[in-house]
């Protein structure tokens, strides 16, 4: 017959052993219970899901603070709302531009003529070549290698979060030139 231990023996025995497996039976425990807060206070299935991804991440490596002074499925979820009401707050700062105004904004632009395959490929990779050679090996891990977020981050031993972000700039800073190379 198996053997259950309370969540607070298997966070002390990860916590003392390092053993993976231990983390496993945590987030097997409580995943979907986090993807529902998340979902409940998101309102939006995938950024739930990347949400889930982060908490774990950072139960992880906070998982040597848990003092067992309350219940683990407590800081778990004191965790997680203290996450999400951060994530909320991060996208009411965010501004959105809605795509009638997109397409007022362009309408001062001559269209060009539908690039192939090719075409777009060569601007690509000249729009790349101007980048950074950590931004151009970022980028091509990520979209030509299909290298997911959270093992990127893993390899650059950062968060999720730090690697999203520099992604972001990368991007944006692919779309400047980009941007720049058009209006010249």
């Amino acid at each position: 017959m198996k053997q259950v231990h309370s969540d607070e023996a298997i966070v002390a025995a990860f916590v003392s052993q390092k053993d993976e497996r231990l983390f496993a039976e945590i987030y097997n425990r409580y995943q979907l219970k986090v993807f529902q807060s998340c979902l409940q206070f998101l309102h939006d299935p995938e950024e739930a899901l990347d949400q889930t991804q982060e908490i774990f991440c950072k139960v992880y490596t906070r998982l040597h603070t848990f003092r067992a002074e309350a219940k683990f499925s407590t800081w778990l979820f004191v965790l997680t709302r203290y996450h999400c009401l951060s994530v909320l707050d991060t996208l009411k700062r965010r501004t959105f531009v809605s795509l009638d105004s997109i397409g007022e904004m362009t309408s001062g632009y001559v269209q060009q003529e539908e690039l192939t395959l090719d075409e777009r490929w060569f601007q690509a990779e000249r729009t790349l070549d101007q980048l950074s050679v950590q931004d151009q090996q970022l980028l091509r891990r990520r979209y030509l290698a299909n290298k997911d977020v959270a093992t990127l981050a893993n390899e650059a031993h950062v968060s999720v979060s730090a690697m999203k972000m520099r992604l972001k700039r990368a991007r944006d800073q692919a779309r400047a030139i980009r941007h720049s190379s058009v209006t010249n």
